[in-house]
């Protein structure tokens, strides 16, 4: 994306003075704050409850990374690494008790709520006791208690306990899960926890929001191939990085409540509509906008039609197919193509998509659905699979350089392309400490 260096890049350099007076983040003049969030290799695939059995696994071994904020809890403040996932909704960090019921690879240490002198633990009968769906339990001591159990074989559970979050300017309480016992990839993956964005009552986000800590709104900012990107928590007003959204209706699922759904209407691949039924999308589960997950799910007719469609442009500009990276999977790569660094080159071999939403149309170039090989240099491989009938799931992949916001106030989804990497990394931002100069640069570049 070409980024305009009107009036505004005038404050590109100022992270460093933010930063050292800010400390863990930024703050906008409009309430909100920006949290950098960073792209680790190894990470989980997906999470679907195995209760809902909506959202499916797909070969969680082909997993290329998952992004991360640091939040700090408690007082003093402890970090914690969390994945954030806008397909959960609870959060949660290894508890001190949990000892080797949790697992060795963790990032920092575990929490302890006796080193909180804000801790408070919660127990059933409290309004509180809130830990959406599965419901809560008693555990023997009468702690309100939580249990995940995910698709991929991994669980988490522990106690819920309410203590500060750490925000730019004051703290504000938050109810998240202290664990006692992890398996399967959550024991062995070297992230704290999970931040749950999605829709409900034990979000943090929701619990923020009903709090007046921040206006109903967050926003992601996932960086391309190399990673990295911002999370973006209350209204943080993307005119602040000069990027400019366009804007769909969230749907509401009664079935599915907790998920992020738009309603797709087509998908185009350089320039024409596949050939299925508009209805197609709104089959399953819908529409969902999952950012917990790494790559793209149609359904098998859309599917066949966008691999038919990109393998085609792909063949006649000359490159071939190859064998994918793990042989266990029928993965679609090509070879011949030009490096991952010059994007710009890849559209003369890979096709661009158009992503047709009810009242906006998201043009997403190749690296938008495409992986790099791991075994073969220049080469990709296709990151959108098939999901059967179960639904469309727009996985992390398809928003790499895209802010999203998550107008939770308006009902609505916004998507616009963006430098994710630099805004994370403060290379792209105005100084959120003086109004006027948001206001200066917004005018400047109007």
């Amino acid at each position: 994306m070409q980024v305009r260096r009107g009036a505004c890049y005038r404050f590109a350099r100022v992270l460093a003075c933010v930063l050292a007076c800010l400390a863990s983040g930024l703050r906008s003049a409009h309430g909100g704050f920006l949290l950098p969030i960073k792209r680790r290799d190894g990470g989980l695939h997906s999470r679907d409850l195995l209760q809902n059995a909506t959202i499916p696994l797909h070969g969680a071994v082909r997993d290329y990374g998952y992004f991360y904020a640091t939040l700090q809890l408690g007082t003093p403040a402890k970090s914690f690494e969390v994945i954030v996932d806008t397909g959960s909704t609870i959060t949660y960090v290894p508890c001190a008790q949990c000892g080797d019921q949790c697992g060795s690879h963790h990032a920092d240490a575990a929490f302890d709520p006796a080193g909180s002198s804000t801790s408070v633990e919660i127990f059933c009968g409290d309004p509180r006791c809130l830990c959406g769906s599965p419901a809560c339990s008693c555990a023997a001591q009468g702690q309100c208690s939580y249990v995940r159990n995910y698709a991929e074989q991994s669980s988490s559970s522990g106690n819920l306990i309410q203590d500060e979050l750490q925000l730019l300017g004051g703290t504000s309480p938050v109810v998240f899960g202290c664990e006692t016992r992890e398996t399967g990839e959550i024991f062995s993956q070297e992230a704290d926890g999970i931040m749950g964005l999605g829709n409900s009552e034990v979000s943090v986000i929701n619990q923020l929001a009903g709090t007046a800590a921040i206006e109903n709104v967050f926003s992601l900012c996932f960086g391309g191939v190399e990673g990295n990107g911002a999370l973006m928590l209350g209204d943080v007003p993307p005119a602040t990085f000069n990027v400019e959204l366009q804007y769909t209706p969230l749907v509401f699922s009664a079935v599915h409540p907790h998920y992020y759904l738009a309603h797709l209407q087509n998908i185009a691949v350089n320039g024409t509509i596949l050939p299925v039924d508009q209805g197609l999308y709104d089959i399953g589960y819908g529409t969902v906008l999952d950012s917990g997950t790494t790559f793209t799910y149609l359904p098998s007719q859309a599917y066949d039609q966008f691999h038919q469609h990109v393998s085609d442009f792909a063949l006649s500009h000359g490159l071939q197919t190859i064998a994918g990276p793990d042989p266990r999977y029928p993965d679609s790569c090509f070879g011949g193509a030009p490096d991952a660094g010059h994007p710009d080159q890849l559209k003369e071999f890979f096709p661009t998509v158009d992503l047709y939403f009810e009242g906006s149309t998201f043009s997403i170039p190749p690296l938008n659905y495409l992986f790099m090989h791991t075994r073969e240099s220049n080469a990709f491989c296709i990151g959108v699979f098939n999901n059967g009938g179960s639904g469309t799931l727009l996985g992390g992949i398809t928003f790499r350089d895209t802010l999203i916001q998550y107008d939770r106030r308006n009902n609505r989804v916004g998507f616009g392309a963006a430098p994710c990497q630099e805004i994370g990394t403060g290379e792209l931002v105005l100084d959120p400490c003086d109004p006027s100069l948001i206001a200066e640069a917004r005018s400047a570049t109007a």
